[in-house]
């Protein structure tokens, strides 16, 4: 067991967390318990229209960092700056977005679009917008319930 590579793991996986998101971690992991991302999408588009974007070096602060993306991923020019978050973050704009709040290129959306929301968004510090049809909700995993119901049976 080399302790300094646990923590060094840890550390990089809590790198995009904020105060309070890191508290919430250590209190799920000590009850045992995860996020897990329940409801559907309704389509309404809310999360395309404002929405925070991560680099390297976490959650994009400056237009600087935005160019350093856009040059690595140019696919990421279709984001416009929109505003800041509460906590100082860039808020976006995707142009793919239509009036309908649908993508204009759905089958061409990128990966991050593909898996919104993720229960990660939780420890940065992020929030699902109002009237958006998915919800986190803090479960037991279903290995460790497993695990459980199996010891019963033994």
């Amino acid at each position: 067991m080399n302790v300094g590579k646990d923590i060094f793991r840890l550390l990089r996986r809590l790198r995009p967390s904020s105060p309070a998101g890191f508290i919430r971690y250590l209190w799920l992991k000590l009850r045992g318990k995860t996020i897990m991302v329940t409801g559907s999408c309704h389509g309404c588009g809310r999360c395309c229209s404002s929405i925070c974007l991560e680099g390297d070096e976490g959650w994009l602060r400056s237009e600087k960092s935005l160019q350093r993306i856009i040059e690595k991923y140019p696919e990421y020019g279709r984001f416009i700056v929109i505003g800041r978050d509460t906590q100082g973050f860039l808020l976006f704009r995707c142009t793919w977005c239509t009036a309908e709040g649908t993508c204009s290129s759905y089958e061409e959306r990128l990966p991050l679009c593909r898996r919104y929301p993720e229960s990660s968004l939780v420890f940065a510090g992020g929030r699902l917008l109002t009237g958006c049809g998915y919800r986190f909700a803090e479960v037991v995993p279903f290995e460790k319930v497993l695990r459980r119901e199996l010891k019963k049976t033994k």
